[in-house]
């Protein structure tokens, strides 16, 4: 069993830092590191994000992104690209079990979209302004530092694929992966959020995977399909062709490749 297959906060916040123990990318508001991993060839761009954990209260999200983290490393499987993984943005609320960082804002209300309004429903206060807060401003930094094109949101508790901009092909295909419909709108607005700012104003591709509620073991199949199909990764030579055993550990990918 890995670390990702816990739904304890503390234990799922030891694995990001265990599986991503480089410089982080920024300091979240109660000063905990926001860990991010590149995986894949280290001399080709990585324009491909996938973050997890920007609610606290979602923690299966966190541990299906560890899980496809620990798979990379242990090279059950193969990434076709290079690209970005943030386990945890929000490890304040993570810890604290909370939907929120430690100031209270819902950071995805918080992005620098064209629709942020400071009006609010109870529980979604987006911040004084844009980027207020530290983990907005890190993962912002990221997108414009390496360049990133396409993002894949993991959130919960709706089981849907979510989308914005240019992405509806790529939904499809992640749809018919995990077994979860293509909801092209949500259900209710989302001023300040990521798809909103990334989607929208900047045509970027946007996925948001939507898990189930409730702990990843009821659903680890289906997030481990979406999620392998939404980055493009494929099991290992060694796995697909040998069902008797696992592969052996760093057989399909070099573990220095990864930071």
């Amino acid at each position: 069993m890995g670390a990702g297959d816990s739904g304890q906060p503390q234990a799922l916040w030891e694995a990001v830092q265990s599986l991503a123990p480089d410089a982080p990318l920024g300091s979240s508001t109660e000063g905990r590191p926001i860990c991010g991993v590149r995986v894949g060839d280290a001399g080709a761009p990585a324009t491909l994000l996938v973050v997890a954990g920007v609610h606290g209260d979602e923690p299966a999200s966190v541990a299906g992104v560890v899980e496809l983290l620990e798979r990379l490393r242990d090279g059950t499987l193969v990434a076709a690209r290079p690209f970005w993984l943030i386990p945890a943005l929000n490890p304040d609320g993570l810890l604290g079990g909370r939907k929120n960082n430690a100031r209270d804002v819902d950071l995805n209300r918080n992005f620098p979209a064209r629709n942020f309004t400071t009006q609010h429903r109870p529980g979604y206060f987006p911040g004084p302004s844009p980027l207020s807060e530290p983990e907005t401003r890190a993962l912002a930094h990221l997108i414009d530092g390496e360049g990133i094109t396409e993002v894949v949101a993991v959130h919960a508790p709706f089981a849907c694929v979510n989308y914005d901009g240019p992405a509806a092909a790529w939904a499809a295909t992640v749809a018919d992966a995990c077994g979860w419909p293509v909801k092209a709108d949500i259900g209710y607005p989302t001023p300040g959020s990521l798809g909103s700012w990334l989607g929208h104003d900047r045509g970027s591709a946007v996925l948001t995977l939507e898990l189930p509620p409730g702990p990843l073991v009821g659903f680890a199949g289906a997030c481990r399909a979406g999620l392998a199909a939404a980055v493009g990764a494929k099991a290992s030579a060694a796995i697909s062709g040998d069902s008797a055993g696992a592969a052996p550990r760093g057989s399909a990918m070099n573990p220095d490749r990864i930071r």
